[in-house]
């Protein structure tokens, strides 16, 4: 049975693909899924964004918009996400639209083999910086805190898991790596992963990764030596 699923869509000045992006996900929850929500948080956006969410949830109650004051980052808006999830499961997504929420049926069924579902791109339309980034962030991780695992497009993880047994507020990442962290958290408290293989589809506004610049790379750096840190002083 297809646990209850939150999806969470975070979203920074994303008016021209939410309205496509939501009714892709509203028509793959309504016809595969028992019992879902979509919580969309806008992470400080300045055009209508927020607006546009407000309208959807008035046609889909099960849509939810949380707002922040200003632009917190990836990993404060999954922070905030999950917070407000009310499922047994959660899953990321961007406001953009480059993962489907129709990929979620191919991580389903890896739910059997496993609690915690990660997934990979079997395609690759990000450029070649990006997917340096992503094959050098992995032996980074590995090399620097002994964790190794394949992650580019969405996992599905507990929501108890995240909020009550590991906490929310123990992941000190506010960047991308804090879906790294909580994973790292979780592999280090005794659970498994099931990889899965999803497609993804290139940005259709033209506008750049948020990812990818030196800004980003350096304070992901520093949230991992932070990351570090806490776990030696743990363990000592």
């Amino acid at each position: 049975m297809t646990p209850s699923l939150s999806l969470i869509y975070l979203c920074l000045n994303e008016e021209r693909s939410l309205p496509a992006t939501l009714a892709e996900a509203v028509a793959y929850c309504t016809s595969s899924l028992a019992d879902w929500e979509i919580v969309v948080v806008d992470d400080g956006s300045t055009d209508r964004s927020a607006e546009l969410v407000r309208q959807a949830t008035q046609a889909e109650p099960r849509i939810r918009l949380v707002q922040h004051d200003r632009n917190r980052g990836m990993g404060a808006g999954l922070r905030t996400g999950i917070a407000a999830s009310h499922k047994d499961y959660f899953c990321m997504l961007a406001a953009d639209g480059q993962i489907p929420a129709a990929e979620l049926a191919k991580m389903l069924p890896a739910l059997a083999q496993a609690p915690i579902v990660l997934s990979t791109y079997g395609n690759r339309p990000n450029n070649w910086l990006r997917t340096f980034i992503s094959r050098g962030f992995r032996v980074y991780m590995r090399t620097l805190i002994g964790v190794d695992f394949a992650l580019e497009g969405t996992y599905l993880f507990p929501v108890k898991l995240a909020r009550d047994e590991i906490g929310l507020q123990a992941i000190g990442a506010d960047t991308f790596f804090f879906s790294f962290e909580l994973i790292a958290q979780a592999l280090r408290r005794g659970y498994r992963v099931a990889d899965t293989t999803i497609a993804s589809l290139p940005r259709t506004d033209g506008t750049p990764s948020r990812i990818a610049n030196i800004k980003q790379i350096r304070r992901v750096a520093g949230e991992v030596v932070a990351f570090r840190q806490r776990d030696r002083a743990h363990k000592g």
